[in-house]
C-alpha cells in the first residue's frame, strides 16, 4: 500500500506537529510505502528520502502521484480543499488526523470563523474523508465532526538518559513548548502559581517555561510577563528561550515535575518526551493525557480549572518523597508509545479505511 502524508512542515522545532509527522511517516515505512508531500518550505529530514515538495499532485515521482491513500494532517489549511477534491475525482480515499483542531475547546478558538468555515468548507470535508485519524481516547470523545473515527497515537524515541535522582529540597516544575497563553494554559498555570505562591514558596518550589519568543510571526512574551506580574510569581516563575537537542536533555533532567496545563492538544509530543525521560507529569484534562498518566500513577490529573490546578500543585508537591516511583512509572507508560507500536496501529487502520472506501464505490 502507497501512503502519502500531505502537511505543510516547517523548521519550527517547537511544534509537535512538525516533529511527529515526519517520524510517522519513518515509522510506518516499515509496513507500508509511505512517503511525505510537505507543502510548506523545503526541508532536509534526517532519515527520510520520501519526502518532496512538489508544486502538484502530479508532479510527484510515481508511485506517490498515485496513491492508495492520503493522509492530511492537521485542518483548517485552505489548500487540502482542492487536493482533497482532486482525490475524490480519481477514487483516491483520504484520511485527516486533526491532532486536536476538532475537539469542542479548539473549536472555541475563534468560534465564528471556525463556524463559518465549517459550514462552507470543512464540515464535507471531513464527512467525505475514510476516516479521522484521532491521536486518544479523549480526542475521539471530544470531536465534534467526520463519519469514521479511530485512534491511532504519536509516538517518541527512548532519550540517551532518564531521570536517576531528583532534588532533595524543592520542586522544579518544567514546561517545554510553544508559549500560546491560551491554547496551551498558560495563563491558568501562573494563576494557580499565584493562587499557591506562599506555599510553594515555603517548600522552595520554581517554575521554569521554555519556549519560542513568537509564533508565526506573534510574541506572546509581553503578555507572558503580564500575567507573572499580575500574579506575583516574578520570584517563582522564570521565563526562559526555546531550548532543543542536548539543552533541552539537560533542562528535562534537571527538572522534577514537567506540567502542561492546555485548554486543548491532539496528543502533546512535550507530554510523551518528558515520560520518556521518567519525569512525573501534572496534566490538565484538556493535554488528553491526564488520565492516562494519573491512572498509571506517572502524575497527577489536575482537572481544567485554576482552583483544581492550583490544588494538584499541593499534592504534588507533598508527594515528592514518591517522584522516584512516579519516575519509574512514567517510563513503563511511554515504553506503551513507541514509533513502532503507533506505526502498527496507523497502518491497520489505513488498511481498514481503503477496504471500506473501495466497497463503497
Amino acid at each position: 500500500m502507497v501512503v502519502l502524508h500531505i502537511c505543510p512542515l516547517s523548521d519550527d522545532l517547537s511544534n509537535g506537529v512538525h516533529i511527529a509527522v515526519p517520524q510517522h511517516v519513518k515509522a510506518q515505512r516499515k509496513y507500508v510505502d509511505a512517503a511525505l508531500w510537505n507543502l510548506g518550505q523545503p526541508l532536509k529530514i534526517d532519515g527520510l528520502e520520501q519526502v518532496f515538495t512538489a508544486a502538484s499532485l502530479e508532479q510527484l515521482p510515481p508511485p506517490y502521484c498515485r496513491p492508495d491513500l492520503a493522509v492530511f494532517h492537521e485542518l483548517y489549511i485552505p489548500r487540502y480543499l482542492s487536493l482533497a477534491k482532486q482525490l475524490r475525482r480519481q477514487n483516491i480515499p483520504y484520511i485527516i488526523v486533526p491532532h486536536g483542531a476538532l475537539k469542542k475547546n479548539a473549536q472555541k478558538k475563534s468560534r465564528l470563523k471556525k463556524t463559518a468555515a465549517n459550514l462552507l468548507l470543512f464540515k464535507r470535508f471531513c464527512n467525505q474523508a475514510a476516516g479521522i485519524q484521532c491521536l486518544t481516547e479523549q480526542e475521539k470523545a471530544q470531536s465534534v465532526m467526520g463519519k469514521r473515527i479511530f485512534i491511532a497515537p504519536n509516538g517518541i524515541n527512548p532519550p540517551p538518559k532518564t531521570k536517576t535522582e531528583f532534588h532533595i529540597w524543592g520542586v522544579r516544575f518544567v514546561y517545554v513548548g510553544r508559549i500560546l497563553p491560551y491554547i496551551k494554559g498558560l495563563d491558568l498555570m501562573l494563576q494557580a502559581f499565584g493562587a499557591q505562591k506562599d506555599f510553594l514558596a515555603r517548600h522552595g518550589c520554581t517554575l521554569d517555561i521554555y519556549g519560542p519568543a513568537d509564533d508565526r510571526g506573534v510574541s506572546y512574551l509581553p503578555e507572558m510577563e503580564r500575567l507573572i506580574a499580575q500574579n506575583g510569581v516574578d520570584e517563582l516563575v522564570t521565563l526562559h528561550p526555546a531550548v532543543f537537542g542536548e539543552d533541552k536533555h539537560r533542562v528535562l533532567l534537571d527538572a522534577d515535575v514537567f506540567i502542561q496545563t492546555s485548554r486543548t492538544e491532539g496528543m502533546p509530543m512535550g507530554v510523551l518526551e518528558a515520560l520518556s525521560y521518567g519525569l512525573p507529569c501534572l496534566l490538565s484534562e484538556g493535554t488528553t493525557f491526564a488520565q492516562t498518566v494519573a491512572d498509571c500513577d506517572a502524575g497527577w490529573n489536575a482537572g481544567k480549572t485554576e482552583p483544581t490546578i492550583a490544588a494538584t500543585l499541593r499534592q504534588a508537591v507533598h508527594a515528592r518523597q514518591h517522584f522516584p516511583e512516579f519516575s519509574q512509572n512514567a517510563l513503563a507508560l511511554s515504553r506503551q508509545y513507541s514509533w513502532d507500536a503507533a506505526a502498527k496501529t496507523a497502518v491497520g487502520a489505513y488498511q481498514s479505511c481503503v477496504t471500506s472506501s473501495t466497497k463503497e464505490r
